[in-house]
Formats: C-alpha cells, structure tokens, sequence
C-alpha cells in the first residue's frame, strides 16, 4: 500500500513544540530580560512627582540650591567644578516669552573665576506636580528649550535629583542623557552647602534605582566658597 511510504506530518508547533522546549523558552526569556535591562530610559521611567506626587513647587524655588556632584557637560566644563549653586524664582507673571521662572546659577574654577557669560537664565513650567520643565536663556523661544526634570526629592532631608529629562542613552553602567546644550545634565542639589557624603550616598542610591549611570558624576568642592555665594547652568 501507498499509504506505507507516507511521510509522517510535521508537528505544528506553534505552542506544543515550545512548551516542550524549556531551554528555549528560557533562552527567549533571557533575550528579552537582557534587551530590557539595556533600554533606555528604563520601562516606565518617570519622576518621583509623577508618579506618587508630593512635588512642592514653591519649596522647591524657597532657597538656593548647592550642588554636590554634576555630570560634566558641553556648557559645564570639569574645570567649572567649584561653588556651583542654582536659585529659582517664581515670576508674579510669565516673561514674553512665556517663561514662569528665573534661574540663577553660579560656578567658579579653582582660581575663582566664575562660569559665564550667561548666568540667568529662564524656565517655563510643564507640569507643575510632576516638576517638570524646560530652561534656556531668557532671550531663546521656548520651543528651543531643553527639559529639566526634579527626578527625585525629599522635603525632610532636602535634597533633590536633577536631570535634563529621561537618560536616553546607554553609559558604562546605566542610562545617561547627553552631553549637549538641551537635554542633558544629572544633578545631586542639596540644601545644605556642607558636604555630606552619607546624604550624597543616599542620592546616588536613588539615581542608580531609577536607572542612572551615576558614574557620569563628578564632586563639586564648597571648601572655600562664600557661605552665601552669588546665585552651573542648570
């Protein structure tokens, strides 16, 4: 009979041949676990304000801010890394342009010699609950500004995470923005001008837990700064 000769039928193997391969699923699974890892912004990045509330925006701009380590950028050299503080002033009304804040920023090299020429400079609003927003010079229309996102705060510690929005591309260990004038920047900004690193610590935890390669980050050095200095561009 014919029917001898006939070549068996193929499985289908659709679900079947799949489920009876638990090397490959886990082969798949790692595949996709590894792509995952490596995604930036990481799955579901966003800010503390976002997503359980609780930003303040009018503690935010009470005081100045010192910064405690930086990411180096194209308009903030490593050699800029001294006395780097930033205040923010809520305007009673926007400027022109639409901007709702004015930002003063201050940063020294180690002679003393501050970072300009530009050191106020203007920030429009976005999402208030959320903090975030969008910074450029007072003069620059608003859709040439870059974002500026608190990632993460504590009023009771008073530190606060800063980042030019979502870390969109891969670094040595974690995600980072990049390095140009719009877009980019991570910040570690405390209350405090005294360094303390226990609290430095803490910041970077929460900056490596959201995804951030915090090894983007250098110190920056208040020892021999005014204890109220003039208000990096931030």
């Amino acid at each position: 009979s014919s029917s001898f000769f006939r070549q068996p039928k193929a499985r289908d193997c659709r679900v079947p041949c799949a489920a009876m391969n638990p090397l490959r699923l886990l082969i798949a699974a790692a595949s996709i676990g590894s792509v995952l890892a490596n995604q930036c912004p990481p799955p579901g990045f966003d800010t503390q304000g976002s997503i359980e509330g609780g930003f303040d925006l009018e503690w935010y701009t009470s005081r100045k801010w010192y910064i405690q380590q930086q990411m180096v950028l194209s308009y903030l050299p490593e050699d800029y890394l001294y006395c780097v503080t930033a205040k923010y002033t809520l305007l009673n009304k926007p400027t022109l342009l639409g901007y709702d804040i004015k930002v003063e920023n201050h940063a020294e090299n180690a002679e003393g010699k501050p970072l300009g020429p530009i050191t106020t400079i203007c920030s429009k609003i976005l999402n208030r609950t959320a903090g975030k927003a969008e910074v450029a010079p007072c003069f620059v229309p608003q859709f040439l500004a870059g974002k500026y996102w608190v990632i993460a705060f504590d009023k009771h510690a008073e530190w606060a995470l800063v980042s030019g929005g979502p870390p969109t591309e891969q670094g040595t260990d974690g995600c980072r923005t990049g390095t140009g004038e719009n877009n980019s920047g991570l910040w570690i900004f405390t209350r405090q001008q005294a360094r303390n690193q226990t609290l430095i610590d803490e910041v970077r935890g929460v900056a490596r837990e959201k995804g951030f390669d915090v090894s983007v980050l250098r110190d920056i050095d208040h020892t021999k700064c005014e204890a109220q200095t003039p208000s990096v561009l931030v």
